[in-house]
Formats: C-alpha cells, structure tokens, sequence
C-alpha cells in the first residue's frame, strides 16, 4: 500500500495525498525536515495521525533488488519514525498503538534484500524507543512488554546476521552498536537470556570480543598451533575495526550470562575465545617463573594471562612488619570452598560438589579480564568487571583468585564509584539535553555500584577489602544524593512565541493522542542511583553484623523506607515524619522526589531484609522509623514479585524478639500471610510460610491454634508431602546416602533417547577435525550437562518443593514449642495430633526420609541410566528431627508414641554417620530426650525405649560417635545419650 491509499480522518491530514512516488519522496523529505530537531513538530504531525499512515505504507511495502522510488519512500518512513520516537517518552503511546515494534523489526532482516541503510534506520527506531521507555515515569516504563517484542527467535536471527558480517563499513558497525546496546539495555530476565545463548547470538559476541583481543594483540603464544590441532585456526577472527565498540560487546555478553553458569560456560568455552586463550603452560623467555603465591595459586603454573597481572604478596621471605599489610593467608581448600559456596546464587551445580580446579581449570579470560579492568578506563572499565563478577559469581575461578580480586578489583570500583561523584552544577537540574562528558559520568556511577554488590555479596573477604576502601560512607552518600529535592522533575515545554494549540479532540485515535512528558535528565539518574545504592546496601550487609550496625548508623533506613513507595516524600526521622503528618504533605513536593519505579522497591525491600537480620536494628531502627507499615501495603500490591519481596522482609519483622510482631498482626498480617501460603507461586509460597513459621513461634497457644486453622491442616500436610514435582527429574546418576543437601548437584547422563543440544553453538558445524577434537568434545559434553542443570524444570520445582517442605516442618516445630510451661506444650502436641493424624503425620515424616527413585524422562522405572535416586537432604532431615525432639521433650506418653514409630527411627538411625554436622547433633538430642526417665512411674518405660533404640543400633552407632565424631558437641551430645541409656537419668 502507498502513501495515496492510506486513508486517515480527513481533519487529521489536511495536507493534499500525492500519488507518484516521486512526489512521496519529496513530501515525506519536507515532513522529515520539520520534524528533525523539532518538538513542537513532531506532536504536531502525530496529532494529525502520520504514523498510520507511515505503518500502512510500510506494511504495504516489499523490498526489492533494485533501489527504486520505493525504497527511498520506506527509507523515509523509517527515517520519519526514527526522528518521531527519539521526541521522548511522549511519544511511546501513539508508536505502540500503531503497533510499530513488529514493522519495524521486519526491516531490520539481511535475508530480505534490505538496504544497510534501510536496517540501520530500523535499529535506530528500536534504540530510540528502548531510550525513551527507559526515560518514562512509572507506569508507562514497561522495558519487558518492549523485549519480549524483539527477542524472539526471528529476530534474533536477524541480530546474529548482523553481528557476524565481516564488513568494516561504518554502516555496519553501526548496526552492530545498535544491536548490541538493544542487548545490553534490554536483556534483564531469564527467558531472554536463554534465547539469545540458545541462538547463536551470545556465541557471536564471544567471537567479537575475540577480535578484539587478536587487535590489542594479546592473543596467547602458541594459540595459532593449539587452534590448528583442534580444528579451530578458522576461529580466530580478525582484528576488531577502529570505532567498533568494547564497551558495549562486554555489557551485552554481562546482561546474557549473568546469573546462569550454563551461560557463562557457553562464553569461556565458546570456540573464538577457545582459539585465542588456549589454556596450555607458558613461561616467558625473559622472565624466570614466579614463586609459589605469587599472582595466583600457590604451586600452580601460571598461564599467559597471568603475567600481564603484579604480584600478588607471597607466603616466603616476608618480615614481620610485612605480614601487617597483608591480607589473610590463602583458605584452605575446605574453607574457601565454603566461603565460595554463600556467594553462588544459580540454580544447577553448587561449588562445594566441584571437582578439583585442576579438573576443572580456570579459563584464561578470566585474568585477560582482570587485567582489562586495571588497563582500560570508564565504561570499558565498568562492563568488564560486570563479565568478571558473572564468571566469579558461577565459581569458573580458581579458589584463590577472591583475594586477588579483593586486592585488584575491589579497591578499582571504589575508586571509580568515587571519582565520578561530582557535584551537579544548578544549570543541570533544569536541563533538557546533558553533555557527553556527563552522560558517560553518570551511566559510570549508575553502574559500578550494582556491578560491585554483586561481585561483594556473600564474601566476607571482599566486603572487608570494600570495607576498608570506605564503600559504606560512599553508599550513603549515594542514596542521600539521590533524594535531592528536585523543583522541576520534568521536562518544560519549550518556549515559543506561538504557542501550540492541541489539534486532538474528544473522538480523536488513539494512534493520535501523546503521552505525558518525560522527566528531565538529573531526575532520570537520580531514580537509577537510587536502585544502584539500596543494591550496594543489601551487598554490604550481607553477611556481617558490623557492616549492618554501621550502615543503620548512617542513617540510611529513612530512605530505604522512602524506596518503598511508588511516591516517596522526604526522607526524615520519626520525629520530622510526626510534624509532617500534622502539617500535611504538599503535591508538588511529593512529585519533587519522583516516583519510584518496580526496581527500586524490589532493590529496598531486599536492603531491608539484609539489614533486618540485625536483631538490634529490629529492635531500635525498623521500629522507630514504623518499617512494618509501608512494608504491609506492599504485601498487597499488585505485583506479584513486589508481594514476593515484601514477604521476605516480613519473615524478619516476625523473626523472634521482633517488637513489630504485634502491631503487624493487630493489622491482619496472619490472613494475609495463610492466603499466600496457599499461593500458586512457589516463592510467595515459600516466604509465606517461612514468615509464618517465625509468627507461630512468637503466639500464645490459642493464637497458634488459631493460626493453624487460617493455614489449614489439609494444605499443611499437603506442603510437607507434595513430592510430585520429583517425578520428571530428568537427570543425574546415583549417588551416596551420605551426599546429604547436594542430591541437587548430581551429574547429568545422556540416554540415547534423549534429545541432541538444542541450543546453537555454530563452532561445532561443518568441521569434521573440529568435531572430533577431544578438547571440544569436552566441552560439548560439559555445556550439555550444565544446560540440563541450569534449565532443567523438574530440578528447580524440586529445588522450590524442598525449601517449602522445610519451612512447612519449621512451622510444625515451632507450632509445639513452648518455652513457658510443659503443660503447654503437651496441650499443643496433643492438638497437633488431633488435626493433622498422628499416624498420618508420623508416615509422612518417615516418607520423606526415604530414598526415592523416579525414572528420567517419565519412563517407567528400571535398574538402568534412565532412573533416579533421590536422597533426603539434611536441611529435611534437621527439620523432622526436631519435630520428634519437641515431642520427645514433652510428657513420657509422647516419647512412647515416638519410639513405637520403628520405622521412622530406623531411618534416622541411618543418618547417625551423616556428613552434615547439625544433622548428628540434632539425632544425639533426639535419643538423649527418648532416653530421659521421668519419674518412677517411667522408669520401665525408659528401660524399653532404651531396649528398642538399641536393637535398632542406635546405641552402638551413639558408642561410635561418642569417641569418634570430629565434633565436640556431637561427642558430648552422644556420651550424654549413651550414659542415660545404661543408667536412665531423671528429667
């Protein structure tokens, strides 16, 4: 269709429709002209319904092979739509309802004889639109609905196209930095991640990254030989070409790969970067080898990449005034380990059931990137550091490397964060455009913060290193900046001497009608860094109770509590919050400190959980600045991940000692919290019955009973036994009982049933030599095991299954404990019984200990590689001891229901030689209360349940344990059990 035959409302285009292309071509030039660097313009004409016209032109259009009249009318429309979407937010209403994104996205293809130009002005449109969505205010910011759009597989082959094409033209380097920042801005959920990895799409940047590594000329020795033998020489690219941007590469390839390990696999292991840094020994012909400890491993070899780094103290030869300046010596291996294990946040392989580093080398990207982070400068600086963190945070470094980055990168970031905290001239806070020098500031101090909460979270090594850089005054800083009161958040009409009139009416088309105006610049940062410093706030508290203490003591909580709201006032104690309430609030300055979008609630209410661990911030703090009452509204609004998040700072709020548990229930906190319970959504579920098994703790006995029938006993027992999502697990091999919390990290064995990869990693094509290479084979075979734990759907609903289980047996253990009378708790066990079976109860408790075996795939079950086991974790373990400890602590006639539960005991006796620790501290409590003689009248009693723990060998077991356990409490727990089974001892 042309432009002649778009029809539109007469009133709407007065201008005269022409017919011939060339007088199209001249007429959308004129139309151009005007609206390029003109606002007023622009609204004008799409008030007067231009942009459907342009998108049943467009629609209407094909290319051709050969330029036409045609083409010039579509590279005009685009170029038209181009200039329209970059007018700002304004404009995002009428582009949607004219459905632009899916035109437009079928002009950015290779494969369809479009011109250069033609896809680059599409990228633009694509670029534009991404900027203004970003830009609008709450509500109308809706960046996912925008993704969801443009990454599908259609079109994510048409990004792969385009990323690949050999061409240094600047045309097609520009279609490159548009592709890859529509990666980087848009890239923030799961679903697109794994589409771009699965295209072939994540593989391109790695092999674009790689080019530039072959044109900084850091290619490692030796590597054109490995290349040659594995069938990978035609994997090293060219040099990158000047004005190709690095930048920009390394947040795209950050916003694929973070938070997956199967991804961050795919791009160390991917062929262009496997042909550029090999992993083979070097040692430099000038340069004698480093000693032991030094920039690295103690007693490893040392790859290429590692001597770019300095090195780092050693063990030997150092002075006692040395040893002062030094960090702590290197973790030992179970030790760092452990430490490693609380900063791994993915689904799939924990670190702790890792083989060996020598197993399992470390990439040699990862000092490329390090030492990147230390030569380059600015968002180079920022975006290789983000890469960096993913690989660290997915445990693909050696064990040592955390306190190399607590000395080189940590220290790296502070300084970056604070180099560019400058102060804001007032001309800014008006203004509608900002200088490039500024822009890059401010998108430098938006990101760094966040890259290093993640890097620092759950390691106490390197939040001491940003300890000591003054990371905590920095984030207060930062957050307090961010609620400045700004006069005019939004952006003045310009001025003119004729002042515009609306032409758009009652009856007007949607397609027709503007949205509201963005914000201005300063507030747009403003609102980023208040999402990039509450995310630093929850990286920095953690883990440590100091860190926690000293941030409250910022006082940063009446901001945080601010972030909570999607209109925030100004920030102030209570006694301030007490004086406004009586004066009232003022509009206009409540609009001065902005709305707050979906992400910086999320990011306060995770600060808040962090900081909430604090008892002493519970107590003083949260309860002076009233934090219960803005984090209850948000347990109903109507996001369901904002529910999620204000849920898990309730279990907090409700965690013992906490001075706003009654003024949370006096509110309905317990309805609210039984109504999620019994949500369809496993996280809601989960924190939702985790809050409640902190609030049972917390109530008298007729409210726990009460509580227990808001929750309802069914559906209780519903979530302690539901192991139906164990059905499908379509993975792994048997394993020992005594791999206790880990049957989650089991490898992966491939069945010739099962279906070949079905994500694209193009180095595997069309090599036979390549295909047969035992180092690519490798790591096929490994990228194919961690996809199967990564994304495999059965492991994460057994994964959530699990976690609910053990809150929902928590909730049963504190339901019986009574810390104030026997009878109490007699009265609660008995209760308990009474409504949820005690049989029944007890049988579903000897259940879960069982090891389970399902068949992979829902095949029927056989002795082969196509069947399952499923060991009870400790965390299930724990939790159903001390049930049978609290029932076991109450009157003898309890104990002798526990001990006829043959069964269940057997089981537990089982795991009397457990790995876990608690696990055999818990058990020795369990058969040191069943041992416990009463009173006279019980001692026959006693004597048979002694009778019948021994012939279950559990007296032997507790006789090993007793002079073997390498656990002092677990010896004395035992040596107590055991003495009172040979001599019973009164209560």
């Amino acid at each position: 269709m042309t432009m002649a035959q778009a029809s539109s409302p007469p009133v709407l285009t007065p201008h005269k429709i022409t017919r011939s292309y060339s007088e199209q071509v001249a007429e959308l030039r004129a139309i151009k002209d005007k609206c390029i660097g003109h606002l007023q313009n622009k609204e004008e004409w799409v008030e007067k319904g231009i942009l459907g016209s342009i998108l049943q032109a467009l629609q209407g259009s094909a290319p051709s092979h050969v330029r036409t009249e045609e083409d010039s009318v579509r590279l005009l429309c685009l170029e038209l739509l181009a200039s329209i979407s970059g007018g700002g937010p304004q404009f995002l209403n009428p582009l949607h309802v004219v459905d632009v994104v899916p035109t437009v996205l079928s002009y950015i293809s290779l494969t369809h004889q479009n011109s250069p130009r033609v896809v680059l002005t599409a990228l633009r449109i694509i670029r534009n639109m991404t900027e203004a969505t970003s830009a609008a205010l709450p509500g109308h910011d809706d960046l996912n609905r925008l993704a969801d759009a443009i990454f599908r597989p259609e079109h994510l082959e048409s990004f792969h196209a385009i990323l690949t094409q050999p061409s240094t033209d600047s045309v097609i380097q520009e279609q490159k930095r548009l592709v890859l920042s529509s990666i980087a801005r848009l890239c923030n959920k799961e679903e697109h991640q794994n589409v771009l990895a699965d295209s072939g799409v994540l593989d391109a940047l790695a092999t674009i990254l790689a080019s530039f590594i072959v044109a900084r000329g850091e290619v490692i020795p030796g590597a054109e030989m490995v290349a040659e033998t594995d069938g990978l020489a035609d994997m090293i690219p060219a040099p990158a070409p000047r004005g190709a941007s690095l930048a920009l590469t390394l947040e795209a390839i950050s916003a694929i790969i973070c938070n997956s390990k199967f991804r961050c696999c795919m791009f160390v292991l991917s062929p262009a970067i496997l042909a550029v840094l090999p992993l083979i020994d070097f040692t430099p012909a000038s340069a004698e080898p480093r000693p032991p400890g030094a920039g690295g491993a103690a007693g490893k070899s040392h790859g290429a990449m590692d001597y770019l780094l300095p090195l780092m103290p050693g063990s030997q030869s150092r002075s006692s005034s040395q040893v002062a300046q030094l960090p702590p010596s290197s973790l030992s291996r179970n030790a760092s380990s452990n430490r490693r294990s609380q900063t791994y946040k993915f689904t799939g392989f924990d670190p702790a059931s890792e083989d060996s580093d020598a197993d399992n080398p470390e990439s040699p990207v990862v000092p490329w990137l390090l030492n990147l982070v230390r030569k380059t400068s600015g968002l180079e600086r920022v975006a290789a550091a983000s890469v960096l963190t993913s690989l660290f945070k997915a445990n693909l470094t050696r064990l040592d490397r955390e306190q190399e980055l607590a000395y080189l990168l940590v220290p790296i970031l502070c300084n970056l964060i604070r180099d560019h905290m400058k102060e804001i001239p007032p001309s800014i806070y008006t203004t509608t455009f900002i200088d490039s020098d500024t822009e890059k500031d401010w998108a430098i101090l938006e990101k760094t913060p966040e890259v290093l909460a993640r890097l620092v979270g759950g390691s106490e090594i390197l939040q001491k290193s940003a300890h000591e850089c003054g990371v905590i005054k920095t984030t207060a800083k930062l957050l307090k900046d961010a609620y400045e009161l700004l006069a005019s958040p939004l952006i003045p009409s310009p001025w003119t001497a004729f002042p515009r009139q609306s032409m758009v009416s009652e009856g007007s088309p949607p397609s027709c009608q503007l949205g509201p105006p963005g914000p201005v610049p300063l507030y747009i940062h403003r609102i980023r860094m208040r999402y990039s410093a509450l995310t630093l706030v929850a990286g920095m508290c953690s883990s440590r109770e100091d860190y926690r203490k000293e941030l409250a003591s910022q006082e940063l909580v009446p901001f945080i509590v601010e972030s909570l709201a999607v209109r925030p006032g100004k920030p102030q104690n209570r006694k301030g919050k007490s004086a406004s309430k009586k004066e009232g609030k003022d509009g206009a300055e409540r609009l001065a400190y902005g709305q707050n979008p979906t992400s910086v609630i999320l990011a306060a209410c995770h600060a808040l959980r962090c900081l909430g661990r604090s008892v002493s911030i519970l107590r003083t703090t949260f309860l002076d600045h009233d934090v219960w009452q803005p984090v209850y509204k948000l347990m109903k609004h109507p996001d369901l991940e904002v529910q999620i998040a204000a849920c898990s700072v309730v279990i907090n709020l409700l965690a013992s000692s906490s001075p706003m548990v009654e003024p949370l229930l006096q509110a309905g906190i317990s309805k609210i919290l039984c109504e999620q319970a019994h949500s369809h959504e496993p996280g809601l579920r989960l924190n939702a019955v985790w809050a409640l098994k902190h609030l049972i703790l917390e109530v008298n006995n007729s409210r726990k009973k009460q509580l227990l029938e808001e929750l309802e006993p069914g559906w209780l027992i519903q979530l302690i036994s539901d192991d139906t999502s164990e059905e499908g697990a379509p993975y792994t091999r048997p394993r020992r009982s005594t791999d206790a919390d880990e049957d989650e990290d089991m490898d992966a064995e491939t069945t010739e049933e099962e279906e070949p990869h079905l994500w694209t990693w193009r180095g595997m094509d069309g090599n036979p030599r390549r295909m047969n290479s035992p180092r690519m084979q490798k790591a096929k075979e490994k990228l194919e095991m961690l996809r199967k734990a990564d994304l495999n759907p059965a492991r994460k609903a057994r994964n959530d299954m699990i976690a609910i289980q053990e809150q929902a047996l928590g909730f049963i253990q504190n339901f019986i404990m009574n810390p104030n009378t026997p009878q109490d708790q007699t009265e609660l066990v008995d209760y308990l019984f009474s409504e949820l079976g005690e049989n029944r109860l007890f049988g579903i408790l000897a259940n879960k200990l069982k090891v389970r075996v399902v068949g992979a795939f829902g095949r029927k079950y056989s002795k082969g590689r196509d069947t399952l086991a499923l060991y009870p974790q400790a965390k299930i373990i724990m939790a159903i001891t001390f049930i049978l400890v609290h029932i076991a602590a109450s009157i003898p006639r309890h104990r002798q229901l526990v001990i006829a539960q043959t069964e269940l005991l057997k089981l537990l006796g089982g795991n009397l030689d457990n790995e876990s620790v608690d696990v055999r501290r818990g058990l020795c409590h369990l058969f040191e209360n069943l041992s416990v003689l009463e009173d006279d009248e019980d001692r026959q009693p006693c004597a048979q349940r002694a009778s019948e723990l021994a012939k279950l060998g559990v007296l032997s077991k507790l006789e090993g344990l007793e002079t073997n356990d390498a656990d002092l409490y677990v010896r004395e727990r035992a040596k107590a059990a055991v003495a009172q089974f040979k001599t019973p001892a009164m209560a």
